[in-house]
């Protein structure tokens, strides 16, 4: 009998990586590292199923106006299930990743990497509603993708 460690991935395109130059490296192996290093430095459970999503801006706002009553553009939403059959679900916007990447001057694919891992943190009981959790947020942000 084996036991899966850490969480596994289920990665879905509703967006088209493909659409956005610079997301090439950006695969489902490279997600799944990051869910680990998450997983591994802040204790999730074992064998958790998480779903990543891609999506453009204009679902992720329809979902973000659906589900959270706000219809604004947000670079990413986690769904906290704690189910058996699906722990949590990590909503990235890819069009606002290309955005803010392109306004910052930076890789799309650091900013996409950096969403999923903010994701998993709100996944793993990370908040940033006020200064003190959005600064432990940051701290944990970098420690998992400094990994």
């Amino acid at each position: 009998m084996t036991k899966e460690i850490g969480p596994r991935l289920r990665l879905t395109a509703r967006a088209q990586t493909s659409d956005h130059a610079g997301l090439e490296a950006l695969n489902e192996e490279r997600v799944l590292q990051l869910l680990q290093r998450a997983w591994q430095l802040f204790e999730g459970p074992d064998n958790a199923l998480v779903e990543v999503v891609w999506m453009s801006q204009q679902e992720h706002c329809e979902l973000h106006a659906r589900f959270l009553d706000d219809p604004s553009p947000t670079d990413v939403m986690a769904f906290p299930y704690g189910d058996e059959d699906l722990f949590g679900e990590i909503l990235v916007n890819l069009d606002m990743a290309a955005e803010q990447a392109n306004e910052r001057h930076l890789p799309i694919q650091g900013e996409v990497e950096l969403y999923v891992v903010h994701g998993a943190l709100h996944l793993l009981g990370f908040d940033d509603h006020d200064d003190d959790t959005r600064s432990a947020m940051r701290t944990a942000e970098s420690r998992v993708l400094q990994g």
